[in-house]
């Protein structure tokens, strides 16, 4: 296996444990900080500003400094956030530690992926999708982890579990990872005008998906809370259960990728999300709710990597560039929507929630429509 592959996989997964550990955490975190539903909506349009913005920095810090420095920075940064974020026991230590994890998440989203996209290059084929499996099924298994730890032990132990993927990864990055120099990314950057038209419709409707995606994520807890009170202390179980669905489709996204091409993979995928979500709004109970959180988990799954290869595909000489002024137009839907689907659930339920993601899957559908129609007459241009 090509070692820089290799490398990815692992950063993949260490972004995933981050991630899962402190979302697995989130309901014990939100108790023990006094945290109400419209303020944890508070909490995820500021945290997803914080996050937007550090990925919309890309193109900026890539002048200075390669993806491989970028995220050997990063990552141990990441362990004393998560262990911070993790011990949060006020109001203030909840936001402000949120707002500091969003920004580690978002540097270490935006260079994992425009390195990503520069090894799929490499390969000839479609790999995006593999990398984003093993985040998802980080996620999943950690969130699971992060919930028990919370409740069995205390929050912040779960830095003990998060911690060894996260160092794997560090020293995998450190030997496998090439020093891609910032000067050969600014030359680019510099030369190649990028198609900021098309990458704005690409950019909302990544922000679209990727909304219903943290939704599911975020809300997944309150959700099992209400259908199934017995396993409120675990909430884990919800997003292990989305994790696991979303992660094992992407291990088989590329060859479907390969097979079928990405519109009508994206395609049929947000139909299913939309039928899921429109499940979860219907109130059900616990088993349909979880068949309605498989289905969003397969539909969702592998909308955002089949979009950010091809907005690395569309500007082949400034990837991190074109990916960071992506994420900045997905930020709009991004950073507004949460605070609304704070406001929903504080007014009505969480089933409200789900209600308004179906609504925002089917714009992302639309979306993308518009956004293949019109990269296909570049592309084959090109």
């Amino acid at each position: 296996m090509n070692k820089a592959h290799l490398a990815l996989i692992l950063t993949f997964a260490a972004f995933g444990s981050v991630v899962g550990t402190h979302v697995g955490s989130i309901p014990v975190l939100i108790a023990k900080s006094g945290i109400s539903p419209f303020a944890f909506g508070i909490a995820g349009s500021l945290g997803m500003l914080v996050n937007i913005g550090c990925m919309a920095a890309g193109g900026l810090v890539n002048r200075i400094a390669s993806p491989r420095t970028v995220l050997l920075f990063i990552v141990p940064v990441s362990i004393a956030v998560l262990l911070a974020a993790l011990s949060s026991n006020s109001p203030v230590t909840f936001f402000v530690t949120f707002l500091l994890l969003n920004a580690c998440i978002g540097t270490m989203d935006i260079f994992m992926n425009a390195e990503a996209s520069v090894v799929e290059h490499e390969f000839s084929r479609p790999v995006f999708s593999t990398y984003h499996a093993c985040a998802m099924l980080a996620i999943a298994g950690f969130a699971l982890a992060g919930s028990m730890t919370s409740v069995l032990l205390a929050p912040w132990f779960g830095i003990v579990l998060a911690a060894v993927p996260l160092l794997l990864a560090w020293g995998a990055i450190h030997k496998h990872f090439h020093e891609r120099g910032p000067a050969v990314v600014t030359a680019g950057h510099e030369r190649v005008p990028l198609p900021r038209g098309l990458l704005t419709v690409i950019g909302l409707a990544a922000g679209f998906s990727v909304t219903c995606e943290v939704a599911a994520i975020q809300w997944s807890g309150q959700l099992l809370a209400k259908v199934a009170p017995d396993f409120a202390a675990f909430s884990g179980l919800g997003l292990c259960f989305f994790g696991i669905c979303s992660g094992g489709m992407r291990l088989f996204g590329d060859r479907l990728r390969t097979g079928f091409g990405d519109l009508r993979v994206m395609s049929v995928g947000l139909a299913v999300a939309v039928a899921g979500f429109a499940g979860l709004g219907l109130a059900p109970g616990f088993w349909l709710s979880a068949l309605a959180f498989a289905a969003v988990g397969f539909g969702v799954s592998l909308v955002f990597p089949c979009l950010f290869a091809l907005a690395g595909r569309l500007a082949p000489q400034a990837r991190a560039a074109a990916m960071s002024y992506t994420a900045l137009v997905g930020g709009l839907p991004r950073v507004a929507l949460p605070w609304t689907l704070g406001v929903l659930a504080a007014a009505h339920s969480v089933n409200t929630v789900f209600a308004a993601c179906a609504v925002f899957a089917l714009a992302s559908l639309v979306l993308i429509v518009m956004a293949f129609a019109r990269a296909g007459q570049r592309l084959s241009a090109a």
